[in-house]
């Protein structure tokens, strides 16, 4: 290293210790602050670059179990030490979104994608069936979703499908008005409201769907016995 570098290597650092020296007990308490809210800001970001990332290669996997279970292979798992399966894939046509729906609302489900909740019936089945994600990563789509589009379901079975989507509102998750055993064949996308909020809080936004029937489909009464069924576990 010649002289003149060490030299210039020198001066700046003088240079930061004099510009430290000439602040006052406030301004480095001010200084020190901003540092600290600068470097939480970046750990954020980070953290929200790898949840997404996660989302979208864990999708990959999920989705190579899917196939499988479709091709008729039984007890098919993502990963090992998964402890859930995939039961069906959900496309939304127009807005050209696609996820793989989970069994269950485990914290561990609910990281990889869509989860049906598991006291409600399969999609396609008498009442209502529930799918809910999480609003930041795989339903960020859903405040996209306008009545009148189509949700198609494909089943692990191989059952495709069709739901047409209606209104959509926002609830609390003790007050959904969700009910499982309602007449019809009913399908509930839920997910926590606002989208842009940072931490969970009690409101949901909830869309709805039916069923598009087929020719002769026959029409369902209602069970004497409804219930309502809060929507808390995402």
């Amino acid at each position: 290293m010649s002289n003149k570098t060490t030299k210039e290597g020198n001066q700046i650092n003088e240079g930061r210790a004099g510009f430290l020296a000439r602040l006052n007990a406030l301004e480095t308490v001010v200084l020190a602050g901003i540092l600290l809210v600068a470097l939480a800001g970046l750990m954020l970001i980070g953290k929200g670059f790898y949840m997404k990332a996660k989302a979208e290669v864990s999708q990959v996997l999920l989705k190579r179990s899917f196939q499988a279970q479709l091709l008729g292979e039984t007890d098919v798992k993502p990963w090992p030490w998964a402890d859930f399966s995939t039961e069906a894939e959900i496309t939304a046509p127009r807005i050209g979104k696609t996820a793989v729906v989970l069994s269950g609302t485990s914290g561990e489900a609910l990281a990889f994608g869509p989860a049906r909740l598991a006291n409600t019936p399969a999609p396609g089945e008498l009442g209502t069936s529930v799918i809910a994600a999480h609003r930041d990563t795989h339903f960020r789509w859903l405040k996209d979703v306008k009545p009148g589009d189509l949700l198609i379901i494909t089943r692990k079975d191989g059952a495709n499908l069709t739901f047409r989507a209606g209104t959509s509102r926002i609830a609390r998750w003790d007050r959904s008005g969700i009910n499982a055993d309602a007449p019809g064949r009913n399908l509930v996308l839920a997910t926590c409201w606002p989208f842009d909020a940072t931490e969970q809080g009690p409101l949901r936004y909830i869309v709805n769907a039916e069923l598009v029937p087929d020719a002769g489909q026959t029409t369902l009464s209602a069970l004497d016995n409804p219930v309502q069924l809060p929507v808390k576990s995402f």
